[in-house]
């Protein structure tokens, strides 16, 4: 364990986008603080970029992490992939931590070998502005492809398919939202009334709320879930 510490561990992302738009794909990125050329793991090269991630840690108790990741806005990288594939909400994050030596060009090169591999959901972006954009993910779990009930459990996020605005017919697209609502009322993930052409659901009960009034809501959420010991 020791050496361990002592050797360099390298904190690789990637972003899949492909669940999100036709052209969705895979982004592959690292931190512009722990490097500053291309580097290259199975294969693939992680570009370093201008970015935070925080709150990964599991605590003692097993609680699930709740992390956020801020990315940067400079020269409007991050507004296109906001627009180019619907805010990135429900997109998968993985995070890979591996150790320098194992790298393409390490002194041992493995592809296989890592210390840990979580993967995440983009569930929210709570800011956005000119220099960052700030995203709170959830964890994705997977019990050998098996979720339960069916599906994941989230106490805050939906994890309902949204609608969105097809610029090629001037409408909305419905063929992959499982979210119901076909309403003519608009909000941004701010919560925010908005035209129909940035119409982006929060996937929070607030967003539903706005949706749909009150009574039973069609989310996939459990708010009662963190009640129970």
């Amino acid at each position: 364990m020791n050496n361990l510490i002592t050797e360099n561990i390298i904190t690789l992302f990637v972003l899949d986008t492909r669940m999100l738009a036709n052209n969705g794909q895979l982004f592959y990125f690292t931190s512009a603080e722990d490097f500053n050329t291309v580097i290259r793991w199975q294969g693939n090269e992680y570009t370093p970029i201008p970015m935070e991630a925080s709150g990964f840690e599991m605590d003692t108790k097993g609680t699930l992490p709740n992390p956020s990741v801020s990315i940067s806005n400079l020269f409007g990288a991050g507004n296109l992939l906001l627009t180019t594939y619907k805010g990135l909400l429900g997109a998968d994050l993985h995070r890979i931590v591996t150790l320098r030596r194992f790298l393409d060009d390490g002194a041992t090169p493995d592809p296989g070998a890592f210390i840990s591999y979580e993967m995440f959901v983009v569930a929210q972006k709570t800011s956005h502005n000119a220099a960052t954009i700030v995203f709170k993910l959830a964890a994705k779990w997977d019990q050998e492809g098996t979720m339960l009930p069916r599906r994941q459990i989230l106490r805050d996020i939906c994890p309902r398919t949204y609608r969105f605005w097809d610029p090629n017919i001037g409408s909305f697209n419905y063929s992959k939202a499982t979210c119901p609502y076909t309403g003519s009322g608009f909000w941004d993930p701010s919560n925010t009334p908005t035209s129909p052409q940035l119409d982006q659901c929060s996937r929070t009960m607030v967003g539903c709320s706005l949706r749909f009034g009150g009574g039973n809501l069609p989310a996939w959420f459990f708010p009662g879930v963190g009640k129970v010991k």
